[in-house]
């Protein structure tokens, strides 16, 4: 471990002298400090905007690196000290050819016509909060850290927008007390975006390369005239009540449950966040999807939880993102091995920065639950900004959600950035390790790791190596697998033809190599992409030659009936993707493959229909039908041991159906359906959301299941709800 920590060292070192360079000169906006508010409307006709200097100097990313823009942009900003205010002018001479065909909140608005801009209020250079409305007032949000964006953060904040005969307009008012920032400080990051979709054409204020995306905010201009922005006393109050009836008739639960909560949010200082919340109420929040697993392996589910998403990038750790390895899952509280809920009855949380130091800390109560003890559950994470956008840290948790067993974990990283690597070009780099302790284990309970990567636009590589000895258990973390040594690297080479269909033509390969700690390979993959195709308007075609080696040790199920006998197994396999544009109003999403598997051969049909008629409704439905043949297996036998070896077929099939209505861009109406043949299982939600104001909720929800063995459907849990949360400012 020594020596290769060492050496990893040195290849940091290294990069980190081989990125240095100078940024460019940064571009300027500034803001007005007025007396009256506008009113948001999305008409622009407030006379206190002509207060404000204009902001139009943008330039084209794509199709033409920097070109002039097709259409004229205006963007102004004001502020009364209490909130920031932008003005967006998008001129078009044709405005019935805008693309707008999304309202819904938080909806991908990559698609449409659209302004976005990224707000990096400590000016560090490091992360920011981003904000994107569209022409139908339309808006997405999130947080991010470096490269990595958080797009479930919900902050509170107002847009409306309008198409007139000009093109169209966005009011935006963006609240300080939505922000943490530096106190006092005049001068933010800050870019800004706009997209013509029809044109497929980006047009950027500051750094307008290609090579860079708009999160990356180490080359990104300065908003000035933000000292006095004031968050008043700087606390939220947020009472909810819920209502629920649950009828389970394989339990015999029938019953009712009234759900009072509340969570608080106290600006310690503008840039530091406490919050509290007790007897947490997630009713409400969205379904995971039902997801194949074909391996051995647990599969990941992202945080959804509106509490644990706030401040969540501060939490990241060494690089590492939705894998096997990281040390702390938010996931893991609140939520049983099963998945379902368990109470937490009070937490705390503190997130935020002080100076050059990114700080969070969270306590929970958990309640018992299965034989387990009511405990604390506790994670603390400290970062120091070093060089121009690096930083080191360290991150401690304690606590086991699922056993009475003591469970410790401490880790350090460090992660390099740069934006000026070769002039204008991105290099990251991280290396990390960690340690757990837990009850009654005495050795090999580490885990260390170490990536490098040029994500860039022409060119764009990753290398990454981790190892994660036997004995590693973060029980606040996620680990599916421990005892190996796994090898990444993947690279890509993408050409842009000028004054052609073709937006991008891309080749990629990519391959993993897994072993074990005494370095015999357990499993690896190559995946080839000689050609990957997209045209201006984003319909795209991809070919990909795969071979898959995966060595079997103890025989696990794939499926309740098919158990894998311990062996050798290689699989080739092609697969081939056409996905036409999600601005067209049928969408059609095809993924067709055929291969080996365990001995056998099977093959993929993945199509997905969306059909959307208007910005308000869109349908949707979704097969992935898996079939295999020919494979070695086991039988399961009735008392759970293994039958004798046989030739097996089987297949996985599941059907997810969506039908979602935006009335406004505040009141909406989603239901999913989805159907897995293996767990002979469907389940359904349909959820009301209606926003009254930003930061103040109402939802009905129904959550039904049933059971559709032997072919039948049998009615399960029952679940409506509803819910009501709101925001009280001070």
């Amino acid at each position: 471990m020594n020596t290769r920590c060492g050496a990893l060292s040195l290849l940091l070192l290294t990069l980190v002298l081989a990125g240095s360079a100078a940024a460019q000169d940064s571009m300027h906006a500034y803001v007005a400090l007025v007396s009256e508010r506008p009113q948001l409307d999305g008409s622009l006709d407030d006379p206190v905007w002509q207060q404000a200097k204009v902001v139009d100097d943008f330039t084209q990313v794509v199709p033409n690196e920097g070109a002039r823009p097709t259409f004229k942009t205006e963007v102004r900003f004001i502020t009364d000290n209490e909130s920031l205010f932008i003005s967006f002018r998008a001129f078009d001479p044709e405005p019935s050819e805008i693309v707008a065909n999304l309202m819904e909140r938080d909806a991908f608005l990559f698609f449409d016509d659209h302004f976005t801009i990224v707000l990096d209020t400590f000016h560090d250079r490091r992360n920011g909060f981003f904000f994107q409305v569209n022409p139908n007032g339309a808006r997405r949000d999130g947080t991010f850290e470096g490269q990595q964006f958080e797009q479930n953060w919900e902050g509170i904040w107002f847009a409306e927008a309008q198409i007139d005969k000009k093109g169209w307009t966005a009011e935006i008012e963006i609240p300080f007390k939505s922000l943490s920032f530096r106190p006092g400080a005049n001068v933010w990051g800050m870019n800004m975006a706009r997209r013509v979709r029809r044109l497929n054409e980006d047009d950027r204020w500051a750094d307008p390369s290609v090579e860079q995306i708009l999160i990356n905010v180490g080359r990104a201009g300065e908003l000035i005239g933000l000292a006095g922005a004031n968050q008043g006393i700087g606390l939220d109050v947020v009472p909810g009540f819920s209502v629920r009836r649950i009828d389970n008739p394989d339990t015999n639960v029938e019953k009712v449950k009234f759900e009072p909560s509340l969570d608080a949010f106290y600006k310690l200082l503008p840039s530091l966040t406490a919050s509290l919340t007790a007897n947490t109420n997630f009713a409400g929040t969205e379904v995971d999807e039902l997801q194949v697993n074909l391996t051995r392996f647990a599969l990941f589910f992202p945080e959804k939880r509106d509490f644990f998403l706030q401040d969540s990038g501060i939490f990241n750790f060494g690089g590492l993102r939705n894998e096997n390895g990281i040390p702390f899952f938010s996931r893991r509280i609140g939520l049983d091995a099963a998945g379902d809920e368990v109470p937490l009855l009070v937490g705390g949380k503190i997130s935020g920065r002080l100076g050059r130091y990114n700080i969070g800390a969270l306590d929970i109560l958990q309640d018992s639950q299965g034989g387990v003890d009511k405990q604390n559950l506790t994670v603390a994470r400290v970062s120091a900004n070093i060089l121009e956008q690096s930083t080191a840290g360290f991150i401690v948790t304690h606590g086991d959600p699922l056993t009475n067993f003591s469970n410790s974990l401490v880790g350090t990283d460090f992660n390099y950035a740069s934006d000026t690597f070769r002039g204008n070009k991105t290099l990251n780099a991280s290396a990390w390790v960690q340690h757990s302790f837990t009850t009654g284990v005495d050795n090999k309970q580490g885990a260390w790791g170490a990536q490098v990567s040029y994500p860039n636009d022409i060119v764009r590589w990753k290398i990454r190596y981790k190892e994660i000895q036997e004995n590693f258990d973060p029980a606040l973390g996620f680990v599916n697998r421990p005892g190996i040594r796994r090898y990444d690297a993947d690279w890509r080479y993408r050409v842009r033809p000028k004054n052609s269909v073709w937006r991008t033509i891309d080749q990629k390969i990519s391959g993993t190599l897994v072993t074990n700690r005494e370095n015999e390979i357990e499993s690896g993959n190559i995946f080839y992409t000689p050609i990957a195709l997209t045209n201006q308007i984003d319909d795209s075609f991809q070919l990909q030659i795969v071979h898959l080696y995966d060595r079997v040790v103890e025989p696990f199920f794939v499926v309740p009936s098919v158990g894998i006998a311990p062996g050798s197994y290689h699989f080739p396999s092609a697969i081939t993707s056409i996905r036409t544009s999600r601005n067209r109003k049928i969408r059609l999403a095809l993924v067709v493959g055929v291969g080996g598997f365990y001995g056998g051969w099977g093959y993929r049909l993945n199509p997905n229909i969306q059909w959307r008629p208007n910005a308000h409704w869109l349908l949707s439905i979704e097969l992935d039908e898996r079939q295999f043949w020919g494979i070695e297996a086991y039988s399961r036998l009735p008392d759970g041991s293994l039958g004798p070896l046989r030739s097996a077929d089987f297949n996985s099939r599941l059907i997810r159906g969506r039908v979602n209505i935006a009335f406004t861009p505040n009141v909406s109406w989603n239901t999913f359906v989805q159907y897995d043949n293996v767990g002979d299982l469907m389940a359904l939600q349909s959820r009301f959301r209606w926003i009254i104001r930003p930061g103040r909720e109402a939802f009905l929800v129904l959550n039904q299941e049933f059971d559709t063995a032997g072919g039948g459907i049998r009615v399960m849990s029952t679940e409506p709800l509803a819910r009501v949360g709101w925001t009280f400012r001070f």
